[in-house]
């Protein structure tokens, strides 16, 4: 799938993306349960992760001009230092400014990981193999996620601890970023000359909003399920009776599925057509959010049912990743991808945060409600590109 030249840096990004799985699947729900201990409501916990993508809303803007002057190697190891450093004091902290700051910087450290992780494997793939190399990249960051909630049950049981081991993670991840190559002028992908050419390569920052609705909608719609699931469903589930164990088990199920269900769904857009499968997926999506507080309380289907939410949610965003490296190179795939990253970040702020209020005044309900308005609109937008495409 990939030349042998490639997977040195193939690696680089796998371990660059595992850790920032692992980072956001574990302090987000530590830090939900936290301060659900220490009696705050839900509206702050929802703020708290707003801090953090409005931290990195503004490293996505910085991170294209760091990485042209600093490299992008040396930009990500100072992305890993960043999200230890801001974790850790979370261990100490008390105040609520003082943790919407660490979150900020978390936030910060995380975002330029997504921005040039995502340039970096769509520029090393080729259009044939796309799907497949993408869903690699996608499975591994949702497989640490699936350890996240498993391993914040394990810290909660140390809770003098729990941040301090949580943050330090993070830097388990520096030797292999030190395995990325010497930074050079990209190459263009095995076997792909003849396709690169015919990918739009200046396309400005408002043209992508324009042309590729979807890919952004996609996106928003995976960023809102993935920070709300992880903050909120543990909390919606023990509501309902379920023990923490169980309710955080729930939260390691639903990323399983996105884990294990994208290579074969990477495998059919290779295939069968990327526009078709991610228009599949989106639908499947959007009828199987309304059953959740029904499978809540069904033992057995519950677990089956988030597994196959979780890995339709999740092809959404691995199939949006796809669609960039389809229609877009050089300086162009840069700006989708900060495109991407500042979507994402701007609904992991907007989502939780509308969640939390909502849940807060108007029940729990709403938090699938959010996610099924987002799954529309995106849905809308693929029908429309689709039919845009083929009169095109």
């Amino acid at each position: 799938m990939l030349p042998r030249s490639a997977w040195r840096d193939f690696t680089a990004v796998i371990f660059s993306v595992a850790l920032l799985g692992l980072g956001l699947g574990s302090t987000m729900p530590l830090t939900a349960l936290t301060l659900t201990q220490r009696g705050f409501s839900p509206e702050v916990i929802g703020w708290t992760v707003a801090a953090s993508a409005v931290g990195g809303v503004l490293a996505t803007m910085a991170a294209p001009a760091l990485a042209l002057r600093l490299g992008r190697r040396n930009v990500m190891l100072a992305c890993l230092l960043l999200a230890s450093a801001s974790v850790m004091p979370l261990q100490y902290l008390n105040s609520i400014p003082g943790w919407m700051l660490a979150r900020l910087l978390f936030g910060a450290a995380m975002a330029p990981l997504f921005v040039l992780g995502e340039s970096w494997i769509n520029t090393l793939a080729a259009d044939h193999a796309r799907g497949r190399i993408v869903a690699i990249y996608s499975t591994c960051f949702t497989a640490c996620q699936v350890l996240g909630p498993l391993l914040t049950d394990l810290l909660a049981r140390w809770p003098e601890q729990a941040f301090l081991l949580c943050g330090g993670l993070f830097l388990l991840g520096l030797p292999g970023i030190m395995l990325a190559a010497p930074e050079q002028a990209d190459r263009p992908p095995h076997g792909h000359s003849t396709s690169e050419a015919q990918k739009a390569s200046s396309t400005s920052w408002l043209g992508i909003v324009r042309t590729a609705p979807a890919i952004l909608l996609g996106t928003a719609f995976f960023a809102s399920f993935d920070t709300i699931m992880l903050s909120f469903l543990p909390l919606v589930a023990m509501e309902s009776g379920m023990s923490q164990s169980r309710a955080l088990a729930s939260a390691s199920i639903l990323l399983s599925g996105d884990a294990a269900l994208q290579f074969g769904i990477g495998w059919l857009a290779d295939h069968l057509g990327r526009r078709r499968v991610h228009l599949l997926c989106g639908t499947l999506v959007c009828l199987l959010l309304p059953l959740l507080p029904t499978m809540l309380h069904l033992p057995g289907w519950w677990e089956a049912y988030l597994f196959l939410l979780g890995g339709c949610a999740g092809a959404i965003y691995t199939l949006s990743m796809v669609a960039s490296g389809e229609q877009f190179s050089g300086a162009a795939l840069l700006r989708v991808s900060g495109l991407i990253s500042l979507s994402w970040n701007a609904s992991s702020s907007l989502g939780p945060a509308a969640t939390g209020l909502l849940m807060q005044h108007a029940g729990s309900g709403w938090m699938v409600a959010v996610l099924w308005g987002i799954g529309l609109l995106f849905l809308l937008a693929c029908r429309l590109h689709n039919k845009t495409a083929a009169t095109g």
